[in-house]
């Protein structure tokens, strides 16, 4: 399919990939990443396609990326459907590096800041629906899909304040905000960052979809500057490195209120939301182990990131 030569080396699997099963896989024609993604809906392939117009431009900007192969005239992006089968197979190139810790250092921090912005100045415009979208779910829904005894009595309440504090301040911001939106990468986190002798490059577009270059900014430097976020106090340092270098690429910075945390926030109720998702379906008993490990982890975290999120507004005015 992807014209890589003749296999060398059996695949081997790589951890970390909770949307698509990755390997490592050697041919004659050098080290490759094979990414396989199966039960597609039609959103996701629109979302394919997506994130394949992000990374052509992030390729044709110099921004450091795994250069990735294309998959003919069928693929949705990179990703070319299998012949006969219901799976979605992607290949980029291998990319010898580590994976960045938290809290960064200010260099890498820095980085962001300019990656951000120099993402949103090639990026093509998004429309908030679009693809993977902007997915806020009522308080009812949530309400359904926690009502299986799987899910404890105490992580249901907990998740169920923190969705009912944080649904209404996205929707606030996405009804107020002015800042167009472009397609973005939504996961520079620190395991999607790899530290090369070359500087950092950035993998993973595979969740690419609408967002307020700003409030990308915001959602990741928070992340980066702290080892555990809720848990530590993000370093003010950090954070005006990775400001500083977004404004001075061309970034434009938004508002400074709980607005700049709907990107944030977006992400941390997409997250259990696509848990609780796994359990309402007939997905394997390991899988369905892993979302019930995942949603404990949100039942956790979130209420406490939503206590926070004033005291970072303050944090932000003062950078």
């Amino acid at each position: 399919m992807f014209d890589l030569g003749e296999v060398r080396s059996a695949p081997v699997p790589l951890p970390g990939y909770s949307s698509a099963s990755a390997w490592r896989l050697r041919t004659e024609a050098g080290w490759w990443v094979v990414k396989a993604q199966y039960a597609i809906e039609h959103w996701e392939v629109e979302a394919m396609r997506h994130s394949g117009d992000l990374e052509r431009a992030a390729l044709a900007a110099g921004i450091a990326v795994p250069r990735p192969v294309e998959g003919g005239e069928e693929a949705a992006g990179f990703w070319a459907p299998v012949p006969g089968g219901t799976e979605y197979l992607r290949v980029s190139a291998w990319v010898d590096g580590a994976r960045a810790e938290l809290p960064a250092g200010r260099e890498l921090a820095a980085w962001l800041g300019g990656t951000v912005a120099a993402l949103a100045a090639v990026a093509p415009p998004a429309d908030v629906r679009q693809g993977r979208g902007y997915p806020l779910h009522p308080l009812a829904q949530w309400e359904e899909w926690l009502s299986t005894e799987s899910v404890g009595r105490r992580e249901k309440a907990r998740l169920l304040s923190a969705v009912a504090d944080g649904t209404p301040l996205v929707q606030d911001a996405l009804a107020a905000s002015r800042a167009p939106f472009v397609l973005s990468h939504r996961d520079i986190n620190h395991r999607n960052i790899l530290l090369t002798p070359h500087g950092p490059t950035l993998i993973d577009f595979d969740q690419a979809g609408p967002e307020v270059p700003w409030w990308e900014l915001v959602h990741f430097a928070f992340l980066l500057a702290c080892a555990s976020l809720g848990e530590d106090e993000p370093d003010p340092v950090l954070l005006g490195a990775a400001v500083s270098a977004f404004a001075d690429q061309g970034g434009d910075v938004g508002e400074l209120d709980s607005s700049a945390f709907a990107g944030l926030l977006r992400g941390m109720l997409e997250w259990p939301a696509a848990n609780l998702m796994v359990l309402a379906g007939d997905a394997p008993a390991a899988r369905r182990g892993e979302a019930l490990r995942q949603i404990a982890e949100a039942a956790r975290v979130l209420p406490v990131i939503m206590g926070f999120v004033e005291r970072w507004v303050a944090v932000l005015r003062a950078l």
